[in-house]
């Protein structure tokens, strides 16, 4: 197995790459890491055979960029290695209003969504809405907004504050606001779900608190296939989705995230991503296998 992960120091002290690591080891895996590709790689390409499969553990900013990760992930693509998450998955998944027009064309029950550079007339009158990047992740830059003038106040900070060398935030996106839910983390594959972890929310509160699940419970059939349609959409193999719960039960497709962390205290969590990855390699080397003979 080959992990692709940034060895950056601000993101190694997040312990998800040593996560990952312990995780696939405890399961039998050999696991190796890249951050960029090899020196020699352009001459001699990547070790044919050598991998089962790789992890892109990409970030929104990486792919962004065109970080060496992201090359990484890609090179390994285009020859021929297995990728938990393809290319196209971390692309469709970074940016959130490709993923909605993917959910859309696949007829995934979500929160409705425009890009604010389109919209003329407030699209929901009387009711505010939630205006977020359609770049970035961990919450960040998410407001609620009442009006045009509102939401476009908010997006003139935000391409300041990018000509200053601040984060992009490509298009601003403009969400329905779905008030007091309960947001569950899933990781799912398109056949497969793990555990629901509700996250933590004060109440009023627009944003979640990362890794803090104050319930954790069996996915309901009708959630686990709600996950697992939204991973299959963005030809995703194994993703951390959100899955928004009203208050009167109705369930919304939130967001998808190739590059997820889990609990790195929680072995469960380990384990079951582990496991999840390590089937998506043994499917892969079965049809390489029937290929050849």
């Amino acid at each position: 197995m080959l992990l692709v992960i940034t060895d950056e120091d601000w993101y190694e002290d997040a312990g998800y790459a040593a996560a990952w690591v312990r995780a696939l080891e405890e399961q039998g895996a050999e696991v190796e890491r890249l951050a960029r590709v090899p020196a020699d790689w352009p001459v001699s390409g990547p070790p044919a055979g050598r991998y089962d499969l790789a992890i892109a553990h990409v970030l929104v900013e990486e792919v962004v960029a065109y970080a060496p990760t992201f090359a990484l992930a890609t090179l390994l693509e285009a020859a021929g290695v297995p990728l938990l998450n393809p290319v196209a998955s971390l692309v469709a998944s970074a940016d959130k209003l490709v993923t909605h027009a993917v959910w859309a064309a696949a007829g995934v029950p979500q929160p409705a969504a425009w890009d604010l550079a389109r919209v003329r007339e407030w699209p929901m009158p009387g009711r505010r809405m939630v205006l977020k990047p359609s770049l970035g992740d961990g919450a960040r830059y998410i407001e609620l907004v009442g009006d045009l003038d509102a939401a476009s106040a908010v997006d003139r900070a935000w391409r300041a504050h990018e000509a200053a060398g601040g984060h992009r935030r490509g298009a601003a996106l403009l969400q329905e606001w779905i008030a007091e839910p309960a947001c569950a983390r899933i990781f799912a594959t398109p056949t497969d779900t793990s555990l629901v972890y509700e996250k933590s929310r004060e109440e009023g509160a627009l944003v979640t608190h990362g890794t803090v699940y104050p319930r954790v419970y069996e996915a309901p059939p009708e959630m686990a296939q709600l996950a697992q349609r939204m991973v299959a959409a963005l030809g995703g193999g194994l993703m951390g989705v959100d899955v928004l719960v009203e208050q009167d039960g109705r369930l919304l497709a939130l967001e998808a995230n190739a590059p997820f962390g889990f609990d790195v205290t929680d072995p469960q969590q380990g384990r079951w991503v582990a496991r999840a990855a390590l089937a998506v390699a043994e499917r892969a080397a079965a049809e390489r296998a029937a290929a050849a003979a």
